[in-house]
């Protein structure tokens, strides 16, 4: 039963042992994305918090394991948003694409004023960690992705900033994506929104363009 424990154990760093973890973590994190509460599910975002709850017991990946999950991870991700957007991205700009593009921008500027803020006037938080809190505070697994592949570069393998960077994403990510979702019950409540009607009405807009 040694191979066994070594295998499922806490600390273990094995091909075999973190392809597994990832399986499970995986699996458990999409499944519970399903469940709703108040007809709210948060899809894959379980997936962190399996992960975070298999770190906090103890379990570990293989460093070079993780290093590839990292970047064809991103990868993949960066690729099927090109699809998903691909062919209404340059007829957007008709319909005002411009303005939120600036507002997007403005939204970035915004975030790193504010981190700047935090790492001079605080003076002891990591501008690495604060990188990985504003990824997480806004859900932008790219910009992570990105600011760790930097890192990794300018400072010759520094895979302790990474690590930082993936500590503040982790703590940020679940209270951006529980605000994210406790703002829009608000602003829907203080604008009535009505859901039925907003589905009719950007159909109804579509209708001209099947392909937007």
């Amino acid at each position: 039963m040694d191979w066994l424990q070594n295998l499922l154990a806490p600390g273990a760093s094995s091909l075999a042992s973190t392809i597994i973890l990832y399986a499970f973590v995986i699996a458990c994190g999409v499944w519970l994305g399903k469940l709703k509460v108040g007809g709210i599910s948060l899809g894959v975002t379980f997936v962190l918090f399996v992960g975070l709850l298999m770190g906090h017991f103890g379990y570990i990946v293989n460093p070079e394991v993780l290093h590839f999950v990292r970047e064809f991870g991103l990868i993949l991700f960066i690729f099927s948003i090109g699809l998903q957007v691909g062919p209404s991205f340059f007829s957007s700009f008709k319909k005002g694409g411009v303005v939120l593009n600036g507002l997007a921008t403005l939204t970035i500027v915004l975030n790193v004023i504010i981190v700047l803020a935090i790492f001079y006037i605080d003076g002891n938080t990591p501008i690495t960690a604060l990188v990985g809190v504003m990824s997480g505070a806004v859900t932008n697994t790219p910009g992570l992705g990105a600011a760790q592949q930097a890192v990794l570069q300018v400072m010759s393998q520094d895979y302790n900033a990474t690590e930082q960077m993936a500590m503040g994403y982790a703590a940020a990510y679940p209270l951006g994506v529980i605000g994210i979702i406790l703002a829009m019950f608000v602003i829907r409540g203080l604008f009535r929104i009505k859901m039925d009607k907003e589905i009719e009405a950007i159909e109804a807009e579509k209708a001209p363009y099947p392909y937007i």
